[in-house]
């Protein structure tokens, strides 16, 4: 068996991975804060950090985060700086993202989110940051995938909202989990 398990799915690693340009991503669920919790383990992790670090107060920076302490998941880690564009209008910069991440979806650091390759991908990540942006709150998507070979995938991502002093989302930080579901 490739990869590593978590939960009751495998773990795509390098070796074993589709790249998103040769996979086909269905219509993605969004989930609001109320509703992340016991999803996924790894969403578990790192909303509890977010809790703990005072991201419902508003007050959790992106100083508050140890990359020690998130070790365990850090290859599933993007963190993205939001610009913004006008009233409405935001844009999403890459500044820093995991191998997992970079591996599955291509290197983008430095990179707004819009010159990836995967249109749908896009729109998934804009649409669960927007989520964010309007509530200040955590937000998870989930979408299906098919891989050119027909193997069933699963791309969960977690938006956590990161502050500036002023209490406003300047950051967000994603915690990115692409599956394909253990054989039987």
């Amino acid at each position: 068996m490739f990869g590593s398990k978590l939960g009751n799915a495998i773990v795509l690693r390098p070796e074993n991975q589709t790249t998103s340009r040769d996979a086909i991503f269905g219509d993605f669920k969004v989930f609001r804060y109320d509703d992340i919790r016991g999803r996924l383990p790894m969403a578990d992790f790192f909303l509890d950090i977010w809790q703990q670090k005072g991201g419902e107060d508003r007050t959790i920076t992106r100083a508050d985060l140890s990359p020690m302490e998130m070790k365990k998941y850090l290859e599933h880690v993007v963190l993205l700086d939001v610009t913004r564009e006008g009233a409405q209008d935001f844009g999403l910069l890459v500044r820093l993202i995991g191998g997992h991440v970079a591996g599955f979806y291509g290197e983008i650091t430095g990179k707004d989110v819009r010159e990836m390759e995967n249109n749908k991908a896009i729109e998934r990540i804009y649409c669960g940051c927007g989520e964010v942006l309007k509530s200040s709150e955590p937000t998870m998507t989930i979408a299906p995938a098919f891989s050119p070979d027909r193997h069933y995938l699963e791309a969960s991502a977690l938006y956590l909202p990161l502050f500036d002093e002023y209490g406003m989302v300047n950051k967000i930080m994603v915690a990115v989990h692409v599956s394909a579901p253990q054989k039987v």
